[in-house]
C-alpha cells in the first residue's frame, strides 16, 4: 500500500494522477503501457519526489455525471493496479465534494491543489491563468512556500457568468460548426478580429450575427472571440490585480493558440514570460496526490463500488410550487380580432404605425385614429432590421395598401433611430416611454384598472417600469446578462428538444416538481438540466424550473427590492 492517488473533478472534465513508491514502478509502467487512458509523468530531478513513478490520465470529459466518469476511470486503473496497492485518495475540484462524501475520503481546496503541483513542477512561476470549462482561477506565488498558504499571496475566481471560460468558447464555436480544438489555429489564421462581446454567451451571438452580416469571415470572427474572453478574464478574474512574470497558462483552454496570444498581449508579456506548462491540466489532480502521500492521517476509503451504487440509485432533486395560472389574467383574450369598416370607393381609413425594432424580434402594428388595431406582424430580427421591417411594410402595403392613410409612423426599440430615419418617423421613443404609454392605452381600451408596474421581458433585454398617475417615476433595464431574457428560454429549449412556442409553458404548466435550478448563466445551465434528467427529472419538470430561475434573476438582478405595485403588466415576447 504505497501508491497515492489525486482526482481533479471539474465541471466538464476529469483528471488523475497517481504517485508511487520507487518499488511501485512496474506496476505504474505496466498501467501505462497497457492502458491508452493512461500515460507517464516525470518529476523534476531537484523535487523532493524524484525518482518516484508518476501516472496521469489522459484529459476525458464527464459528460454531465460526475459519478460515473470517476467510477470509469477508478475501475480502469484498479484493472491493472491492484486496489490493495492504494494508499489514499485524495478529491479536488468544482465537482468533488459529492465524491468526497461518498467515498469517505480528503477533499483538497482547488487553489491549494494548483499551487502545489505548481511549485513542485515550475517553481519559477509566480502567476497562474487557470480557464478551465465552468471557471476561471488567477493565483499570484511568492518566491518561497513555506507559509501554510502555499507561498499563495493572492487570488480570485470567476463568478456565475461563463463569459472567460470554455464552456463559452465551445457554445459559441458550435454556432459557426467548428469544433472547440479548431477555434485556436482558425482565429491565428485571421488577419483582423471581429469586435465580439465577452460579457455573456446571449449577447455574443448577436455580435456574431451582426459580424457576419458585415461581411467578417469565420475565422476573424474566432479570433474576436478568443479577444473577447480574453478581456473578460483582465476585466472580471484579474480585476487590476499585480501579474507577476513568469506567467503559467493552465486548464483545458491553454491548448487554444489563440487565446493564448490574445491574453499574452491583454497583458502586455513577452513570449519568454507567458507559458503553458506541460502538465497544463494535471497540476490540480498532482497537487491533490502529492497532498495526500504527505498526508500521515488516512483516511480508510470505501470500495469504489460505493460509486456504483450511488449512481443506481433514482436520486431525488429539489422541487419547488407547482406553477398556476389562477392570479393571471391574459387580457389579450379580451381584445376583438381587426375589424374593418366599410369603405366607400376611395375612401381610406386614419391611421397610424408603430414600429418596435428589438434585437430579436421586430413588431410592427397599425391603429386607426380611435387607437383600435387594424393590423399587427411579429417578425424575427435576424440581425437584419433593414430588411425585416421593408418585409413588415410590404405585408402591410400589400393587405391594406389601399385602405389606409398613414398620418403618422413612430419607432422605438434598439434599432428606432436607424429605422426612424428611414421611414421618416414622425416620433422616435425609447422602449420605457413606448411600454408606458401602450400599457396604459390598454387599460384605457379595455376598461380596467390602471397599470402601476410594468415586467418586460424581451429577447435579449429585460425592464423593470414603475408608473404613478400615469408617470414614469422609476425604471431599470438589465445589464450584461441574459439569464433573465428570453433567448435563455429558447436556448434552453432547444437543448431539451421542445418548442418554446406553446410546448414549453403546456409542459411547465402540467409539471407536478418543478425542478429547483436557481439562478445560473445560460451556459452553465445545460450542465444542471443534464444532471437533472439522469436523476430522472422529467422535461416539463425542468422547463418549470428553467421559467422559476427567468423570474428569480429577472427580480434579483432587475427589480432589486424596488417597489412593486398592484396592477402589473407583464409584457415583451416572453410574456
Amino acid at each position: 500500500m504505497s501508491i497515492n492517488i489525486g482526482l481533479d473533478i471539474g465541471a466538464v472534465s476529469l483528471k488523475l494522477a497517481a504517485i508511487g513508491a520507487p518499488g511501485d514502478a512496474g506496476l505504474l509502467e505496466a498501467l501505462t503501457r497497457r492502458a491508452e487512458s493512461f500515460f507517464a509523468g516525470e518529476f523534476p530531478s531537484s523535487s523532493t519526489f524524484a525518482g518516484r513513478p508518476l501516472a496521469l490520465s489522459r484529459y476525458r470529459r464527464i459528460q454531465g455525471s460526475p459519478i460515473q466518469s470517476t467510477f470509469d476511470l477508478l475501475k480502469e486503473f484498479y484493472d491493472l493496479v491492484p486496489e490493495e496497492n492504494i494508499e489514499g485518495i485524495r478529491v479536488t475540484g468544482s465537482g468533488s465534494q459529492l465524491i468526497a462524501k461518498i467515498l469517505g475520503i480528503y477533499f483538497e481546496n482547488e487553489f491549494r491543489a494548483i499551487a502545489k503541483g505548481t511549485r513542485l513542477f515550475y517553481p519559477e512561476v509566480r502567476s497562474v491563468f487557470e480557464m478551465g470549462g465552468e471557471s476561471s482561477k488567477y493565483l499570484r506565488l511568492e518566491p518561497t512556500a513555506k507559509s501554510k498558504y502555499l507561498g499563495i499571496v493572492d487570488y480570485e475566481t470567476s463568478g456565475d457568468c461563463a463569459a472567460g471560460t470554455g464552456s463559452f468558447i465551445d457554445q459559441q464555436a458550435s454556432r459557426l460548426l467548428y469544433g472547440v480544438e479548431q477555434v485556436g489555429a482558425a482565429a491565428c489564421g485571421a488577419s483582423c478580429a471581429a469586435r465580439i462581446a465577452g460579457r455573456c454567451s446571449v449577447f455574443a451571438k448577436t455580435d456574431m450575427i451582426h459580424a457576419q452580416q458585415k461581411g467578417y469571415s469565420t475565422d476573424q470572427i474566432l479570433r474576436g472571440l478568443c479577444e473577447a474572453v480574453a478581456r473578460n478574464f483582465k476585466s472580471a478574474v484579474v480585476k487590476g490585480r499585480e501579474v507577476r512574470a513568469p506567467v503559467a497558462f493552465i486548464g483545458a483552454v491553454a491548448l487554444n493558440q489563440g487565446v493564448r496570444d490574445a491574453l499574452r498581449q491583454a497583458f502586455k508579456l513577452e513570449e519568454g514570460d507567458f507559458i503553458v506548462p506541460e502538465l497544463y491540466s494535471w497540476l490540480g489532480a498532482v497537487g491533490a496526490a502529492i497532498f495526500e502521500a504527505e498526508e500521515f492521517r488516512k483516511r480508510s476509503f470505501k470500495t469504489i463500488h460505493k460509486l456504483q451504487q450511488h449512481n443506481a440509485t433514482k436520486q431525488a432533486f429539489a422541487c419547488t410550487d407547482v406553477l398556476s395560472m389562477e392570479n393571471v389574467l391574459l387580457l389579450r383574450e379580451q381584445v376583438k380580432p381587426p375589424e374593418l369598416p366599410s369603405l366607400a370607393p376611395g375612401e381610406r381609413i386614419e391611421a397610424y404605425l408603430g414600429i418596435d425594432v428589438g434585437s430579436v424580434s421586430t413588431n410592427l402594428v397599425v391603429i386607426d385614429a380611435g387607437g383600435n388595431l387594424l393590423k399587427e406582424i411579429y417578425l424575427y430580427t435576424e440581425g437584419r432590421p433593414i430588411d425585416v421591417v421593408d418585409r413588415g411594410l410590404r405585408e402591410i402595403a400589400a393587405e391594406l395598401g389601399d385602405k389606409l392613410d398613414i398620418r403618422g409612423v413612430g419607432t422605438t426599440g434598439s434599432g428606432r433611430e436607424l429605422i426612424g430615419e428611414l421611414v421618416g418617423a414622425d416620433t422616435v421613443n425609447d422602449e420605457i416611454t413606448a411600454h408606458k404609454t401602450g400599457a396604459t392605452h390598454v387599460c384605457q381600451k379595455l376598461d380596467v384598472e390602471m397599470v402601476d408596474t410594468i415586467f418586460e421581458i424581451g429577447g435579449q433585454d429585460s425592464k423593470f417600469i414603475s408608473i404613478d398617475k400615469g408617470v414614469v417615476v422609476d425604471f431599470t433595464m438589465n445589464e450584461a446578462c441574459a439569464a433573465g431574457t428570453g433567448s435563455f428560454l429558447q436556448e434552453q429549449a432547444e437543448k431539451l428538444g421542445i418548442s418554446i412556442k406553446e410546448e414549453f409553458a403546456k409542459l411547465a404548466l402540467a409539471s407536478t416538481s418543478p425542478a429547483r435550478l436557481g439562478e445560473r448563466c445560460t451556459v452553465f445551465m445545460e450542465r444542471d438540466v443534464t444532471s437533472l434528467l439522469l436523476k430522472g427529472a422529467e422535461v416539463g419538470d425542468l422547463s418549470a424550473g428553467l421559467a422559476y430561475s427567468v423570474a428569480l434573476n429577472y427580480l434579483n438582478r432587475v427589480v432589486r427590492g424596488r417597489k412593486i405595485g398592484n396592477v402589473i403588466f407583464f409584457q415583451g415576447g416572453t410574456a
